[in-house]
């Protein structure tokens, strides 16, 4: 048991330290919520609110806020579907692209630092840990689901 108590601490020391010192890099570009909206966008092309909703797991209320921010900013729009005047869609602007890319050279340079020292080996076996801990996670998640349907 007290490896598994050594375990949950350094996972909660871990967590929170990349989450602080993440936040502290990337939040004077955009949040991460409003990155991965961009992101979409930037690999997508233009999108309606409730298409990004569901790829992010959030409402497309959430989706407008975030939507909102980097509209102020610059960082997208809102266009009016040519067909169909009704569909609203947004997009990403090319100061959107500017800043997507400063962030993902931020997220680049951080987790370089962050794993400096750990072997290319060790690496690999961490990329397998967290596929297999996104897959629990994942199943978790659809288990709840269908709890619920």
């Amino acid at each position: 048991m007290p490896s598994q108590v050594n375990f949950e601490e350094l996972y909660i020391q871990l967590q929170r330290k990349v989450s602080a010192e993440s936040h502290k890099r990337l939040d004077p570009l955009v949040s991460g919520s409003q990155a991965m909206l961009l992101r979409i966008l930037d690999m997508n092309g233009p999108q309606k609110a409730s298409s990004i909703a569901e790829r992010m797991n959030i409402t497309p209320g959430a989706v407008t806020s975030l939507a909102d921010k980097l509209i102020a900013c610059g960082y997208a729009t809102r266009n009016r579907d040519n067909t169909d005047r009704r569909v609203v869609q947004l997009d990403i602007t090319d100061q959107g692209k500017e800043i997507l890319q400063q962030y993902k050279a931020v997220v680049r340079n951080t987790i370089e630092q962050f794993f400096a020292g750990v072997s290319d080996e060790d690496k690999q076996h961490l990329i397998r840990i967290y596929r297999q801990v996104l897959k629990n996670i994942e199943q978790q998640r659809e288990e709840h689901q269908d709890c619920n349907s």
